[in-house]
């Protein structure tokens, strides 16, 4: 609860930098985890709008002219921040109808691991909405800015952010793992899920998932794999089947951080768990 307290005092002064009460307007959610939770808080109330494809990360921001007229109109856009959605930095950090979560210093914040796992001093890892306090806390984020907005709807909002809240933590808990379970990770994306999930982060291929592992890195983690027999890697695309031959024994398995095929976040939140619970330990 204190997250929660801490939230709000952080929205508050937001709204009143900039954010306005409105007659109507639209709830813009920039990527698709946002989205997902967007649409749970407003569920039976109003429609938000993606601003980006569901495959789109932060990371590969391409904005029409349509896309940028819809953020200039909205009444309220919730984004990330330029840690991770950098190319909308020159867009929104200056728009008044536009809040970055990064910028409300009231999440379970991790910094950036090497890959061999180790954390990168004042770094930020990014990945926040992958652990189930944070996404609550956007859930109550996105209310409270809503409710303030739209008096007349505030309950709703809330109770929604509170119906989100209690599913969330509810499968949250029933995908606990007791088993630790070491992992290699093509690139680093997961570790907000490590806590809940019992895992134990064995090194990542690359530091970039745009780029290949270099021949140092193949070689340190063979060096280093867990005592288990074959070690499960968790990639977003297929491995070439070259690449897996080098890190043989290992079981690959695919997954996704922004959730790009799910409709719900709950779901979505679920899918990501079950596959990391195909890993044997």
């Amino acid at each position: 609860m204190q997250l929660f307290h801490r939230l709000f005092l952080s929205i508050v002064a937001t709204l009143l930098l900039g954010l306005q009460c409105a007659h109507a307007g639209t709830l813009v959610a920039t990527t698709h985890p946002l989205y997902l939770i967007a649409q749970a808080v407003t569920q039976g109330i109003e429609q938000p709008v993606a601003l980006l494809p569901p495959a789109s990360s932060g990371h590969d921001v391409n904005l029409r002219p349509s896309d940028r007229l819809v953020l200039k109109q909205s009444d309220f856009v919730v984004w990330f921040g330029r840690d991770y959605e950098a190319s909308l930095k020159d867009i929104l950090e200056h728009q008044r109808n536009a809040v970055a979560l990064y910028d409300l210093k009231a999440f379970h914040r991790l910094p950036l691991r090497d890959v061999q796992g180790q954390p990168i001093k004042d770094s930020f890892d990014p990945h926040i909405w992958l652990d189930p306090a944070n996404a609550i806390g956007i859930a109550y984020a996105i209310a409270t800015v809503r409710a303030k907005q739209f008096p007349d709807k505030s309950r709703l909002y809330l109770q929604n952010a509170q119906k989100f809240s209690a599913h969330l933590l509810a499968v949250a808990h029933a995908e606990q793992a007791n088993p630790p379970r070491h992992y290699w990770a093509y690139h680093d994306a997961y570790q907000y899920v490590e806590h809940t999930l019992n895992l134990k982060f064995a090194g990542a291929l690359t530091a970039d998932a745009e780029l290949p592992p270099s021949g140092g890195q193949l070689i340190w983690l063979s060096q280093h794999r867990p005592s288990t027999m074959a070690v499960c890697l968790f990639a977003e695309r297929t491995p070439a089947a070259a690449l897996v031959q080098k890190l043989s024994p290992v079981q690959s398995y695919p997954i996704d951080e922004v959730m790009a095929g799910a409709t719900n976040f709950v779901d979505g939140w679920q899918a990501i768990a079950q596959q990391f619970k195909k890993c044997t330990p």
